[in-house]
């Protein structure tokens, strides 16, 4: 059986866990990107909306910008990053066709000059532009001038994907020239591979399950399920970084929940104070508290602790200040005290995750997933053939399908959305809503008001949302993707004033709402009808995100 065979019955086992509704095309394009970015660890909501082909998108099928590993939002707070920074922008051409072509080179030749110029002025971007490709590459010229103080290290990465086997030399000569080119234009290191139908498939047998290991210190303490060991800096350093890729930091390792690097602060002084000053005869881990991990499994055989799937859950601060002390010193001989707990059970987890975080200075916040509303939440949603996604990607990697996944961020964009009317903050700040408390208290409240916010709101709400984006997926004619991007809170919160007939919707009037019986036809009005007020007041990625628009929804909406 040909490569070519495998890798076509490979995507369509993947389309089967994709939304639904996705052309071939369509589906061999995230396919693609799910693959190559696989070690990002990336969403599927973060990795369709990386996905720029349409009208104007420069030869672009899908891009994506990083810093230090992390995915760059809209709303990425840039401050925290600290040198040494590596800044990556990832662009990827997706081509469901059996041989590799000139003529996609020929378009990132003429495009990407212009969209990495500094020079070039945003306007006139936008003339040449989709506002989905200008979008990523101000996220890239912000990365750089926030950060540029840091003198970060310039990493481009373009990906040709077709079925083909090897490119001809015509297309190898182009892609090289486009390499020295960009190269030369952007001072970073760049590179296009062509990723062809056996490069594929071997992403794609790639499993989900994740196995490290790293060397200790003499042989560990044994417990119930547990260890407790020494491991020397550089070993651990090495266990945290992903050599393929400039030993940047894996950032699947961490806990995506629960705590963000904190960056210059007190506490990360003391550590990176502690790691390049160490006083005679002091070794790190004494001053240190050191790294918990859980894992689904964990061994230690011939000097090394292996592990299935490690999540380090307390210890992050330590980990990013030891991954940067490690690119400037590799030879440390000190050690780090790594306490390994092997636990399955979530409720388990989540109890180690509170108790080891709970030793430290952590706004509240920061521990949210752990919280029982998201807990019953998702027990609610497993009971409806959903899957609320509060410990990022668990049921992406199960491979539960991708329109009945919700995560925690979008169930507080939705819920921002309809209950406070508030689809602006929710388009706005994709990330950041419930980093504020006294929002979070409006989306997730605690204690006796829970009671107000039934399970079936949030139900609700995640059905509601996927109707209207499995619209913008299939509609006909193509909805344009500036639409798609800047409009599905809009429009989701327009809908249930469509349905129910009423633009004050409290919560249990929500958790009344049968999404099933709502017709496509009433999905497709509410859509059209926000569209139309959204191009009269500009149609631009700033109006979505603009209060005075919502305002404008609630003033002119009439009652059907």
């Amino acid at each position: 059986m040909s490569t070519t065979v495998l890798l076509e019955q490979a995507v369509k086992a993947q389309k089967a866990k994709y939304p639904s509704g996705l052309s071939e095309d369509d589906a061999f394009e995230l396919f693609c990107a799910t693959n190559i970015l696989k070690n990002y660890e990336l969403s599927y909501d973060e990795v369709s909306d990386g996905i720029v082909d349409g009208p104007k998108d420069g030869g672009i099928d899908a891009a994506y910008v990083f810093v230090n590993g992390q995915i760059v939002e809209e709303d990425t707070d840039l401050s925290g990053f600290k040198k040494p920074v590596d800044i990556e922008i990832v662009i990827i051409q997706s081509k469901n066709q059996d041989t590799f072509k000139e003529a996609p080179i020929d378009k990132l030749a003429a495009s990407l000059p212009m969209l990495l110029d500094f020079n070039q002025a945003p306007a006139m971007l936008e003339n040449a532009f989709s506002g989905d490709v200008v979008s990523t590459f101000t996220r890239y010229r912000a990365a750089f001038g926030k950060l540029s103080g840091q003198f970060p290290k310039i990493t481009i990465r373009c990906f040709y994907c077709s079925k083909g086997t090897t490119p001809g030399k015509a297309c190898e000569t182009k892609a090289n020239a486009l390499s020295a080119a960009l190269q030369k234009l952007s001072g970073g290191n760049v590179t296009l591979k062509f990723v062809g139908a056996e490069n594929l498939y071997e992403l794609a047998r790639e499993q989900g399950r994740y196995v490290a290991s790293f060397p200790t210190v003499g042989s560990p303490l044994f417990g119930t399920d547990s260890f407790v060991a020494l491991c020397r800096l550089a070993d651990f350093a090495a266990f945290i970084s992903d050599p393929s890729v400039n030993n940047r930091l894996i950032t699947r390792l961490f806990e995506a929940n629960v705590r963000a690097y904190q960056g210059d602060v007190e506490v990360n002084r003391e550590i990176a104070e502690s790691l390049s000053n160490p006083g005679s005869d002091i070794d790190f881990w004494w001053l240190n508290n050191g790294v918990t991990i859980v894992a689904d499994k964990a061994q230690f055989q011939n000097g090394k602790m292996t592990i299935e799937n490690p999540l380090i859950v307390n210890g992050l601060q330590t980990s990013y200040e030891l991954h940067a002390f490690s690119q400037k010193k590799k030879d440390d001989k000190r050690s780090i005290l790594v306490r390994v707990i092997q636990e399955k059970d979530a409720a388990k987890r989540d109890q180690i995750i509170k108790a080891t975080n709970r030793q430290t200075s952590i706004n509240a916040s920061s521990l949210r997933a752990t919280e029982e509303v998201h807990r019953r939440i998702e027990d609610f949603f497993l009971a409806h053939g959903l899957y609320y996604d509060r410990r990022k990607n668990f049921y992406k990697n199960e491979g539960k399908p991708a329109d009945r996944i919700i995560s925690m961020d979008k169930l507080a964009q939705a819920t921002m959305s309809v209950l406070l009317k508030r689809p602006d903050d929710a388009r706005a700040r994709p990330t950041t809503l419930i980093k504020k408390d006294a929002d979070y208290e409006k989306l997730f409240p605690a204690g006796a008001s829970v009671k107000a916010h039934p399970l079936d709101m949030y139900r609700v709400l995640a059905e509601a949302l996927a109707r209207v984006e499995a619209y913008f997926k299939t509609a006909t004619p193509k909805i344009d993707r500036k639409y798609k991007s800047n409009l599905k809170f809009h429009t989701l919160m327009v809908l249930l004033w469509d349905v129910t007939g009423s633009n004050r919707l409290p919560p249990k009037g929500v958790a009344n709402i049968n999404v099933s019986n709502i017709p496509t036809a009433v999905v497709e009005k509410s859509a059209n009808w926000v569209r139309s007020q959204f191009d009269l007041a500009g149609a631009t990625d700033q109006i979505a995100k603009d209060k005075a628009f919502t305002a404008q929804l609630v003033k002119n909406w009439k009652k059907p």
